[in-house]
């Protein structure tokens, strides 16, 4: 039954690590997201106390995806009341300054099955009250000379990966030294508040499963995707469980992806803005998103492989109840392609985003969860790494992609609505949509915000669909 939270719930503490995991996960329908924002005192009439803590939902850990652990080594974290100030501007303060001992964490550590915080990242007194609208995250270089007691990475840099047993840099771009920004549009709230004499309680959303780039030559890099919030704004939060229904018994399904998205762009695309799994009874939770309302999509792929189930128009601070899904004959289906990039006749690096998209009505397409490549949809192109197979089209960079997706269309409903139905008959349509962002950057490549190619198609299990090129071309 679908209900709204208006109960504030007790804001829960378990525990401290010393030096990893500090992770939060999302959760258990019985536990959520409290608030010791605004419970405490603490400075004097013009200061308040920020408590900082790191969270991760680890969609991309076994056996959803590949990896056992993503360490990352923080130094700092600092806050701005502008939005667009730069980093070396003047006016940044200190919410967390670990350089004398940076702190390495394993954002995989933790099953995601509860809106618990184990520890924080640190706490600093004397903050100035305002509202801060810029916060940015610092790690430490893989290059320097000393770094934290117990390095996880055993030689390989102090932000690493471990995949299949085996340890991997986690190569670092630019942005790392100048530290990962979180604008207002990634804050809940649109920035933190903190307020005369208060302590305020900050989870900053590390979205490792997004982050990690595998780059052509085999190679992890991090491209990161950051969100903030107070964790007091209990109305911030979205629950719900995933269940197959089977002679009106409701069966819970663990390990379904679950993506929370909105249309950020006018093009009508409903881009990820997080991303978790159930537990084992079904549930998930998001806590700390930004003001608005959601869709809701969810897919699986277990013993048995599910469409996807899209809940339009869902507000925060609401417990959906049970989102069915339906088994499919012959899933999951393969769509496969490549991508180009190029400057002129010259070949030019970047990072693409490729995700499949689905109709839900008319102008709406929203993400579909991909099944099986869950560690980042980002690929980077580079002519000195040709595709495996062959090589890259005459004067490009390029990388191929494959999908992995439902083989049926989504059935869809509106929150508070009578229900789910079909959407779409006959083929199964897909719509394959890739963005190109300069290399280490967040800036569209050469202006170009995206391409799209439309595959009117009947997919099948057996059978991978070929889409055509998507090629990027700067003046």
């Amino acid at each position: 039954m679908r209900k709204m939270i208006l109960e504030k719930k007790k804001f829960i503490l378990v525990g401290m690590a010393l030096l990893m995991p500090l992770v939060f996960a999302s959760v258990a329908i019985l536990i959520s997201c409290g608030g010791g924002g605004g419970g405490g005192s603490s400075g004097d009439a013009t200061t308040g106390t920020v408590r900082t803590y790191i969270t991760d939902p680890p969609l991309c850990k076994e056996p959803n995806g590949t990896l056992q652990h993503v360490y990352v080594t923080i130094t700092r974290v600092t806050a701005h009341k502008s939005s667009d100030v730069g980093p070396d501007d003047n006016g940044w303060v200190d919410l967390v300054d670990l350089q004398a001992n940076p702190k390495q964490i394993d954002l995989l550590s933790l099953d995601n099955d509860q809106c618990l915080l184990i520890g924080e990242l640190g706490s600093t007194t004397g903050i100035p009250a305002g509202k801060y609208q810029q916060i940015r995250l610092y790690l430490l270089s893989n290059d320097a000379p000393v770094g934290p007691t117990n390095d996880a990475c055993d030689g390989h840099g102090f932000n690493c990966v471990v995949d299949g047993g085996e340890i991997h840099t986690l190569n670092l771009s630019s942005q790392s030294q100048t530290g990962l920004k979180i604008p207002p549009g990634q804050i809940a709230g649109g920035g933190l508040i903190v307020e005369a004499g208060q302590v305020v309680d900050l989870a900053i959303d590390f979205d490792a499963c997004s982050s990690i780039v595998l780059q052509g030559n085999g190679e992890y890099r991090l491209k990161p995707t950051l969100r903030a919030g107070e964790i007091s704004v209990i109305n911030n939060i979205v629950l719900g469980r995933v269940v197959e229904v089977i002679n009106t018994i409701k069966y819970p399904i663990p390990n379904a992806y679950v993506f929370i998205e909105n249309d950020e762009d006018e093009d009508g695309i409903d881009r990820v803005i997080a991303q978790s799994f159930t537990d084992a009874d079904g549930r998930f939770a998001f806590c700390n998103l930004p003001a608005g309302n959601y869709d809701v999509v969810v897919a699986a792929t277990n013993e048995k492989t599910y469409n996807a189930t899209v809940t339009l128009a869902v507000p925060l601070g609401v417990d959906m109840g049970d989102i069915p899904l339906v088994p499919e004959v012959g899933g999951p289906a393969t769509i496969r392609g490549i991508v180009t990039t190029k400057t002129g006749t010259t070949p030019t690096p970047a990072d693409v985003e490729v995700v499949a998209l689905q109709a839900v009505n008319n102008a709406l397409k929203v993400t579909i969860p991909l099944f099986g490549i869950q560690t980042s949809f980002v690929k980077i192109t580079t002519a000195t790494a040709p595709i495996s197979g062959g090589t890259c089209p005459s004067q490009t960079d390029c990388e191929k992609y494959n999908l992995v997706v439902p083989v049926s269309n989504p059935q869809v409903g509106t929150f508070n609505g009578p229900g789910y139905a079909p959407f779409g008959s006959g083929g199964v349509k897909y719509v394959v949509n890739a963005r190109a962002f300069e290399l280490d950057s967040t800036d569209p490549f050469c202006g170009l915000s995206s391409e799209i190619t439309t595959l009117d198609i009947t997919v099948t299990s057996n059978t991978p669909v070929d889409a055509p090129p998507i090629n990027f071309v700067c003046p």
